[in-house]
């Protein structure tokens, strides 16, 4: 699950999609998740979008393609998620 994530960031399948994609069930991978990586699934593809956006801007992709390509219904929203994250704004974390 986590490597599919990783090459396609933008898929918003919910935990329970990804256990019958994978055959597994969902609270199995629930716990897998928090075992792995001490953190929710949830949390984990939130880091992952971001780290994946992080790559996209430094090789100049602007920050509207980048939102949109990495899953986030909107550029506002990945701001505010990037900012919280990183403690800037997308545009101020590439320039600094």
């Amino acid at each position: 699950v986590a490597l599919r994530l990783m090459a396609d960031p933008s898929d918003d399948a919910d935990l329970g999609a990804w256990a019958g994609r994978v055959g597994a069930s969902k609270r199995t991978l629930q716990r897998a998740f928090m075992s792995d990586t001490r953190i929710s699934f949830s949390r984990w593809r939130q880091r992952a979008r971001l780290l994946a956006a992080v790559e996209r801007l430094s090789a100049g992709e602007s920050v509207t393609r980048t939102a949109l390509d990495v899953g986030y219904a909107s550029v506002s929203a990945f701001v505010s998620s990037f900012r919280r994250e990183f403690g800037k704004s997308p545009g101020r974390f590439i320039d600094g």
